[in-house]
């Protein structure tokens, strides 16, 4: 297929914004590198990432890490003291990348007749403030894990993006695979970067289309990605691929791997790898190395009590659903849970979102299998699957209001 048909579409815009540089140990780097982690309020990070919890978490984050990846944006635009917030706490050098809302790449799925160009205007409308500062990274168009590729949607999607601001698109269904090189032409056409993935649900692809590099760590685990602590082996095989692509261009590079605050453990190791420490880097580690040595002196051998609630979740879960769903919510693995406590568990579970209240007694999903439940008041196998990786608290909390056909359940594509 000729790429040529699609230059009405794109208007290339090469924008040049690499700093040359050396790390600590004196070697040359030539552009500049950025990890952080995608995003910085977790409460499992409280008693190993944080001084404590009476602390702003963005500002001692942004001590200790130069970028943050921000997702809350890909459920709602943010409001205008959200954004002033973001750029009044953080220092001058520090930068936000921001994920896409849902409407324009789950709803209306990049479709220009859907109106995302409209959309795309008003949500960098939003982030004005924050480009204005000189402290907006990239935006992240993560796409949903059923959009296909098609060649003539994306060159029309990427031909209305602002040409002032720099996007990275993350594609999360197989047939980008098969598509690499011709997707890889359309996005250099387009000035925007692939997302290069660390994940054993696609392989890793390094490509630079662009004058930047956007990579994210999404974790390995067997249940949940996101519930995974990469090893040293691992973490060495980035060092020195991320030396290598920062020969070629800007790296900006998020942990997701948020569980149990790996996210933030292995992104500072990465960084001492590299020679980028600092000295709230070093402090931070500190801290974080002498609370999980408290951690691993406070566990004890389990005993037969200790499965009575997972058990217990089970089977609250199959009064909720039929089997088939259930053997198939056990399999689910793409979880990222956004916001887990106070009542409210928002998440990502393989490209669908789900918001749960339980003081507005409300559960909000997306997939199609949801839409067949909506009367029968049953659960899908995604919600299982999350209801599965949650605390089992907090499962049972929910479960037991399903169970009682206490909730109001929804769709996201209503317009709710």
């Amino acid at each position: 297929m000729e790429l040529l048909k699609y230059d009405k579409y794109i208007k290339v815009s090469k924008i040049n914004i690499c700093k040359a540089g050396y790390d600590t140990r004196g070697n040359e780097l030539m552009k500049d590198i950025r990890l952080g982690c995608s995003g910085w309020d977790y409460r499992d990070w409280e008693k190993l990432f944080y001084k404590n919890d009476d602390t702003l978490k963005l500002e001692e984050y942004s001590q200790v890490f130069n970028t943050t990846e921000i997702t809350s944006t890909f459920y709602s635009f943010p409001s205008e003291d959200m954004v002033d917030g973001w750029v009044n706490h953080t220092p001058d050098e520090f930068s936000f990348s921001v994920k896409l809302n849902r409407l324009i790449t789950h709803e209306k799925q990049l479709s220009i007749e859907r109106g995302v160009e409209h959309d795309v205007r008003k949500f960098c409308t939003h982030l004005e403030p924050l480009h204005d500062a000189g402290k907006l990274a990239c935006i992240l168009i993560q796409l949903p894990p059923g959009l296909e590729f098609d060649a003539e949607l994306l060159g029309e999607f990427l031909g209305i993006l602002p040409k002032k601001y720099r996007f990275a698109l993350e594609s999360r269904n197989n047939s980008w695979v098969n598509h690499a090189i011709e997707a890889r032409k359309i996005l250099e056409m387009s000035g925007a970067a692939p997302v290069i993935v660390d994940s054993p649900l696609f392989p890793v692809d390094i490509s630079i289309t662009a004058g930047f590099a956007y990579i994210r760590w999404h974790g390995r685990g067997r249940k949940v990605l996101y519930d995974y602590s990469y090893t040293k082996k691992e973490l060495t095989s980035w060092e020195k691929r991320i030396r290598e692509i920062s020969g070629k261009a800007e790296v900006f590079g998020y942990f997701n791997n948020h569980y149990h605050g790996f996210a933030p453990e292995n992104c500072m190791e990465l960084i001492g790898m590299l020679g980028l420490g600092t000295e709230g880097r070093a402090a931070a580690a500190g801290r974080m190395e002498a609370g999980r040595a408290i951690l691993r002196k406070d566990t004890r051998v389990l005993t037969l009590d200790d499965f009575s609630g997972a058990e217990a979740v089970e089977s609250l879960l199959l009064e909720c659903m039929d089997n088939a769903r259930f053997e198939k919510a056990k399999q689910v693995k793409d979880i990222e849970i956004l916001k887990s406590g106070g009542g409210i568990v928002l998440a990502d579970v393989r490209g669908y979102s789900i918001y749960i209240d339980t003081a507005k007694k409300l559960i909000i999903h997306d997939c199609p299998d949801w839409r067949r439940t909506l009367r029968e008041k049953k659960l899908c196998k995604h919600i299982g699957g999350l209801l599965l990786a949650l605390p089992e608290k907090e499962s049972r909390e929910v479960l037991g209001m399903v169970k009682n056909k206490e909730f109001e359940f929804r769709s996201y594509n209503t317009g709710d």
